[in-house]
């Protein structure tokens, strides 16, 4: 597990926490933690984008929150701040939000280990919980999608829904593609044969619909169509035309 100890840009370690997370390091069975030092700075969250750091630990009294620790923790990195019981209330915020632990200063070596440990695990259960929300939103837009693909081919072939649904779970085993994107395929080919669809692709390069015929201009007072001449103006001879 690779855990970062919040430092000044000087190296100093506020709260000397750093002598206290290596203990707990050396007891066995925590041969695995990688404990490092990562200075306050302008690459810091940049750093841990790339580095990927499970937890972060800090004292809150050197480090107040901010914007920059928001955009820290939303890279999934999970915290633990050693404050305080009077400067509590913006982590407890945070906490709302994010897997943040909060542990008394000066902490002891089994709460500060155990602290990481439940940051830790708050952090793996969150990921989980996105990723099960991202799987069902992808599914419901799946959905979406091959319910209108139902729909087109219900009213171009005049079949029934389940006989619609099989024509496109046929199809995405023949090709071994995904039903999804069967059914995006098809919503993609018939809004090409659409005239509306290419009337207005047609407007938006300054072209009209290919059947449409221009509106007749509007008759002037005197019956006669406006033409943008003025009224002294007179009308062309057919003739010399």
């Amino acid at each position: 597990m690779r855990l970062w100890l919040l430092q000044g840009q000087q190296g100093e370690d506020p709260g000397g926490l750093e002598p206290v997370l290596r203990q707990w390091a050396e007891r066995p069975g925590n041969s695995h933690w990688l404990v490092e030092r990562a200075p306050l700075n302008g690459e810091l969250g940049p750093a841990a984008h790339s580095r990927s750091p499970e937890v972060v630990v800090m004292a809150a009294p050197a480090f107040p929150p901010g914007a920059w620790l928001e955009e820290l923790l939303a890279l999934g990195v999970s915290l633990v701040v050693a404050t305080p019981e009077a400067r509590t209330e913006p982590y407890r915020a945070l906490a709302e939000r994010y897997p943040v632990q909060l542990v008394p200063l000066p902490p002891t070596v089994d709460g500060l280990g155990l602290a990481v440990l439940t940051a830790q695990a708050a952090q793996r259960r969150q990921a989980s919980w996105k990723q099960q929300l991202d799987q069902l939103q992808q599914r419901l837009q799946d959905r979406i999608v091959i319910e209108r693909a139902k729909g087109v081919l219900v009213q171009r072939l005049g079949v029934t829904e389940e006989e619609a649904y099989k024509r496109l779970r046929v199809l995405s085993r023949r090709q071994r593609r995904q039903i999804r994107d069967i059914a995006r395929s098809l919503l993609d080919t018939q809004s090409l044969l659409l005239p509306d669809d290419l009337g207005a692709a047609g407007a938006g390069r300054g072209e009209g619909p290919a059947t449409a015929e221009r509106p007749a201009p509007p008759a002037g007072k005197n019956g006669l169509e406006e033409t943008g001449r003025s009224a002294w103006e007179k009308p062309a001879d057919p003739e010399k035309v």
